[in-house]
């Protein structure tokens, strides 16, 4: 899948989390954070690569990132 902006890896995160039966609260203890900061940390308007790692480590996930050439 190819991501446009943060809103749409956020809300693919948070359907991993959904279909995993991970809550936010769980993954927020993980990251060691409170579930408010986790909110906040998910509403971040430019989500770093290691803000990704991050979440994904959480989660028990490895993030798999790579360049794609253009079909031009």
């Amino acid at each position: 899948m190819i991501y446009q902006d943060n809103k749409q890896v956020i809300t693919e995160y948070k359907k991993i989390l959904l279909d995993q039966g991970i809550k936010q609260q769980d993954i927020a203890a993980a990251m060691g954070m409170s579930k408010q900061a986790f909110c906040n940390y998910l509403k971040k308007k430019n989500l770093s690569f290691q803000d990704a790692q991050r979440l994904a480590a959480a989660a028990g996930y490895d993030l798999h990132f790579e360049f794609i050439k253009r079909q031009d």
